[in-house]
Parts: C-alpha cells; sequence; structure tokens
C-alpha cells in the first residue's frame, strides 16, 4: 500500500507538471487550432484535483468526504483520460501530448482508486 501510494504522489508531481508545462505552451505559442475554455477547464480540474489527492496523501486520519472526493475526482480523471486517448487516436490529426497526458491521467485515475477505495465502507450490516 505504501508503494502505491508513493507511485500516486510521483505521478501527481508529473501530471501537475506536464498540465503547467502544457498551458503555457497553449499560451505562448497559440495554435489555431486550440480550444481554449475545454483546456483550461480540464487543466484546472487536472490541477485541483492533484493538489486535493496530494493533500489526502499527507494526512493521517482522512475524514470521509475528502475519500469520496478524491475517489470521485480520480474516477473522473481517469474517464478524461480514457477520452483524450481515444480522441488522439481516432483523430485525422496526432496529438502526442494529448496521448501521453491522457495515459498519465488513466493511471492516475486508476491508481487513486486503488489507493483510496475501501470495500468495508460499502458493505451492509
Amino acid at each position: 500500500m505504501a508503494a502505491m501510494k508513493t507511485a500516486l504522489a510521483a505521478m501527481c508531481v508529473l501530471t501537475l507538471i506536464a498540465v503547467a508545462f502544457l498551458s503555457v505552451s497553449l499560451i505562448v505559442l497559440r495554435p489555431p487550432r486550440a480550444n481554449y475554455p475545454v483546456w483550461f477547464t480540464l487543466a484546472a480540474f487536472c490541477a485541483i484535483q492533484g493538489g486535493l489527492t496530494l493533500v489526502a496523501l499527507s494526512a493521517g486520519a482522512l475524514s470521509t468526504a475528502l475519500r469520496v472526493g478524491v475517489l470521485a475526482g480520480g474516477a473522473v480523471l481517469a474517464a478524461l483520460g480514457v477520452w483524450m486517448v481515444r480522441g488522439t487516436l481516432t483523430s485525422a490529426h496526432f496529438e502526442g501530448y494529448a496521448l501521453v497526458l491522457g495515459s498519465m491521467l488513466v493511471v492516475q485515475g486508476a491508481l487513486t482508486l486503488g489507493g483510496f477505495f475501501r470495500w468495508r465502507d460499502f458493505r451492509t450490516a
């Protein structure tokens, strides 16, 4: 479990760095086909989720609300990652950054779900 949380923390940091780098490059380079509202909405969500996950990892005892929020965010990240990868692989215009970032989001979402999900919280008495 400790190795999974270490991997999750590393993946959160890498994803935050990638999102920051790509956001700055989008602002500086101004590609003609960029969808700025969608990108910055996704970037903000990824940054907030990554930060929230890092806070949850560093906290000793988690509140139920924080754990559920991190789990829900992890599931959304994984879904966004799958959407990005699928969109890249089926598009006529290949975007390498979308493939790499989408894959990173899938891994981060899976590690988040694996690291914070507890079956005992969903059992009925």
